[in-house]
């Protein structure tokens, strides 16, 4: 859902709303919020692709490593993926500051 409130639009006395150069901010919100939830799906699905190419590589070794490194590439992003967003909410806890939103100001 896209949040354009506050700053992000101006409204005249008329009630007729104008884009304010604030409006970039949340542009670049719109698009940096559902980053971390679209990079675990994309993983998610890595790892389903992973599970059938395995299931159906049978006994051939090439398509079984393959597999495999599916897998483990998809596993490999899901731990970078945790411990990015662990580090952001350490610093978030330690400092105080929202490093978890994106927000110019």
């Amino acid at each position: 859902m896209a949040i354009w409130l506050g700053d992000c639009v101006y409204t005249t006395p008329s009630g007729e709303k104008i884009a304010t150069i604030r409006g970039l901010e949340c542009v670049v919100k719109n698009l940096l919020n559902p980053l971390p939830s679209l990079i675990a799906l994309a993983a998610l699905i890595m790892l389903i692709i992973s599970g059938i190419r395995l299931t159906l590589a049978g006994s051939d070794p090439k398509a079984t490593a393959a597999a495999w490194q599916t897998f483990t590439w998809a596993v490999v992003g899901i731990v970078l993926l945790a411990v990015a967003w662990l580090i952001l909410v350490a610093i978030e806890n330690f400092t105080g500051a929202q490093v978890t939103e994106f927000g110019f100001l």
